[in-house]
């Protein structure tokens, strides 16, 4: 009886909970209909950008030939895919990429395109980052940071570029939006997930010591202005000494402090601090560095050397115990304020950081260079100042590539000054900051401008959600709007062939300029006509706009161009000292010479000038390549190699020694790159010149639109060599 109970007891069970299940099921499953059913329009809308974001990173992606750092990234992750490992070396920033790149290798194969693959990859997942900040930038402003992600010309170009910038990028985004996730909800997810994001973004690249130095000043700043209003509406500063005030404040921030001093009921912007900076506390130890003595036998971070930022003899000692200390500390402080949550994000921290710096253990070495070196040889290297350029570089770079979110976060800076809005303030911030912080570092290179360009497209996608959020596109197709865009339209028409009127045109100036002031005069009755239609605060909003698309068509133009045609072409400033596309095409050359023959052909390259790259990432399969450097020592007369690649200073130490085996060497550009003699050198006084004089104007929209340079490429060329005549048919590009 009791057995017959438990059947029919267990039965009913199983019934209702398959029942359960099964009402669990379809309630997720109308609740994804009804989903969809409400957002449709916005999720085809990033269904079909991601497509075409992702066939703009993909399309053709192999072809461009290989610069100097992506040989570097690629050759070094096909060493490690071959199973010779992978030593952690600060001169190439984090091991991540190396590792990544090497997986796919695995699974793709070893070619041109896999190696630029992993970039183009998270250059499609910078696109989707915003929906992590949807509830803040809104809908419309969501989609418009995706938007403005998408076709921005540097963060396309360095999507399709083999550093890891645009892993940075990703990481910096991911880091901001669980700053804001918890700040709004106090879920101790988000700090599991910034743990974790900053594990990877330590372990791809040192500038995240910029991103953490920088939240945190954001944070402190907000600390500091909630704590000083809070005095203020405390205490009564009227009517007392200086001295009085000052006495007070200190009272109450010391007892303030004393009373924090058990961590508990502290502020949201406080725990951010504590996880960020107590996991990541002993990376910063090599920061010393910056103090040590010269001619000392404590040697902090080495200067010169293989091993440049480590420290060495009594240095070594010092290292060791000051990221002793820093882990004790870090430990003390994480686990007084919260011991469980503070050991989980100290696990998802450390453990990929320790598997990455290491290369899941192959490398022991290199959880030390990560600690110490890492920053140590940065810190050495800022003297270098790489790239040497001037302080108005960036800028130079912002408004020619990335003018339409500069614009808009100027205007961005204007609409929230008075607005209590402090995500949107945040942002400005951020902009700010990055700006400031990678103006004043010594290296300038054109890849740092993709982290520049990210808070802008962020401030800028804010401000487009905030603006458009109540605007429905049925309601602006009316009569008046379509008459405001096209005046608007025909208005810049005219003013453009007003300012370029009689530079270089042999046509009737006077008769032109009397068509186009009677022209303006036209427009302007039009505008006055719909004005009195129309609120001035619509008219001005819908010209805002058909600007706005304006600069967005131009964006698209010059990404395009920056990533298609001139690719490895400097006329672009974004293609910086770049290798020549007559490499790739010789080293197809010399592969078709391995497949008539049946045998890998002999290779030298001569090292010169560091020419080693990028063929030791072309020569990998195809030939039996050394690098000899015949600057500081001549080949012998009797050269057995098939082919010799010559730097073009060693070209005439080396004729007469050769010439009878090989013939004559064919000359071609190795690498290459911008004028940089047209930039150079500005002052306040030409750039006031150059705004009065009209041809300036015409050089400089010249090259705005078409990228017409009236200065030469310079480059550095080699000659290539053939021991038989038969393989000589080699076609460089013309030398100018």
């Amino acid at each position: 009886m009791n057995r017959s109970i438990r059947l029919q007891f267990m039965t009913a069970n199983k019934m209702l909970f398959d029942r359960l299940n099964r009402q669990i099921l379809a309630d997720m499953i109308y609740r994804n209909i009804d989903f969809f059913k409400t957002h449709r329009i916005e999720i085809v809308s990033y269904f079909l950008l991601i497509i075409i974001a992702a066939t703009m990173r993909f399309w053709d992606l192999g072809s461009r030939a290989l610069h100097h750092d992506e040989s570097l990234h690629a050759y070094f992750s096909w060493q490690l895919f071959m199973g010779n490992g992978y030593i952690h070396n600060p001169m190439m920033h984090g091991p991540l990429q190396f590792e990544l790149n090497a997986a796919l290798f695995y699974i793709f194969g070893v070619t041109d395109f896999t190696a630029r693959s992993m970039y183009a990859i998270f250059g499609v997942v910078l696109i989707l980052c915003p929906l992590l900040l949807r509830n803040k930038l809104g809908q419309i402003g969501s989609f418009s940071t995706s938007l403005l992600l998408a076709f921005s010309p540097a963060l396309l170009y360095f999507s399709r570029f083999a550093r890891n910038d645009i892993f940075m990028a990703v990481w910096t985004f991911a880091l901001i939006a669980f700053l804001w996730r918890y700040l709004d909800s106090g879920k101790n997810k988000y700090l599991y997930g910034s743990a974790f994001v900053l594990a990877l973004s330590f372990s791809s690249k040192e500038s995240t010591y910029f991103t953490v130095g920088m939240i945190s000043l954001y944070l402190v700043s907000v600390l500091i202005y909630r704590t000083m209003r809070r005095l203020y509406s405390q205490h009564n500063f009227f009517g007392i000494s200086i001295f009085e005030a000052l006495c007070k404040i200190t009272k109450t921030l010391f007892f303030k402090l004393y009373e924090s001093r058990s961590l508990s009921n502290i502020s949201r912007e406080t725990v951010f601090l504590i996880v960020m900076w107590t996991v990541s506390l002993p990376l910063w130890s090599g920061f010393i560095a910056l103090f040590q003595l010269e001619g000392s036998n404590f040697i902090l971070a080495a200067k010169t050397g293989s091993s440049i930022g480590s420290p060495s003899g009594g240095g070594l000692v010092i290292a060791a115990i000051v990221i002793a200390i820093a882990f004790v500390i870090a430990a003390i402080i994480g686990l007084r304020w919260n011991w469980s949550v503070w050991l989980r994000c100290a696990l998802l921290f450390y453990v990929p950081w320790l598997l990455f710096h290491t290369t899941f253990f192959d490398n022991i070495n290199g959880a030390g260079s990560g600690l110490w070196q890492s920053l140590g040889y940065w810190i050495v290297q800022q003297g270098e100042s790489r790239g040497n350029q001037p302080v108005y570089y960036y800028l130079l770079l912002t408004t020619l590539y990335e003018f339409l979110p500069l614009i808009i976060s100027i205007i961005a800076v204007i609409y929230y000054f008075k607005k209590r809005d402090p995500f949107a303030r945040f942002l400005i911030f951020w902009s700010l900051a990055t700006f400031l912080i990678y103006t004043m570092a010594s290296e300038k290179m054109p890849w740092l401008l993709v982290q520049i360009t990210l808070p802008l497209i962020v401030l800028s996608g804010k401000l487009l959600g905030d603006c458009l959020k109540n605007v429905r596109a049925v309601n602006l197709i009316n009569l008046k709007n379509i008459s405001i865009v096209s005046l608007t339209l025909v208005l810049i028409f005219l003013l453009w062939r007003l300012a370029f009127l009689g530079i270089d045109e042999s046509s009737n100036n006077l008769s032109m300029l009397i068509l186009l002031v009677l022209g303006l005069l036209l427009v302007l009755c039009g505008f006055l006509y719909v004005k009195t239609q129309v609120s001035y605060t619509h008219c001005a909003k819908l010209i805002g706009v058909t600007i706005g698309l304006i600069l967005f068509v131009l964006t698209i133009r010059s990404a395009v161009l920056a990533t298609y045609k001139n690719g490895d072409i400097p006329v672009e400033m974004l293609v910086y000292t770049q290798t020549s596309p007559d490499v790739p095409v010789l080293a197809k050359h010399i592969s078709d010479i391995a497949l008539k023959t049946g045998e890998k052909p002999t290779v030298d390259v001569d090292s010169t000038s560091g020419f080693q790259w990028p063929w030791a990432w072309y020569l990998r399969d195809i030939a039996l390549a050394g690098y000899p450097q015949y600057g500081d020592h001549l080949p012998s007369g009797t050269m057995e190699q098939q082919v010799l690649i010559i730097h073009s200073q060693n070209q005439l130490k080396i004729q007469e020694l050769i010439e009878e085996n090989y013939g004559e060497g064919q000359r071609f550009r190795h690498r290459w790159w911008f004028p940089e003699q047209t930039y150079r050198n500005l002052s306040l006084q030409k750039i006031f010149t150059s705004l009065v004089d009209r041809t300036a104007w015409r050089r400089a929209m010249d090259y705005f639109i078409h990228r017409e340079l009236s200065n030469k490429l310079s480059s550095e060329d080699a000659y290539v060599y053939f021991d038989d005549s038969d393989m000589r048919y080699f076609s460089p590009r013309e030398l100018e």
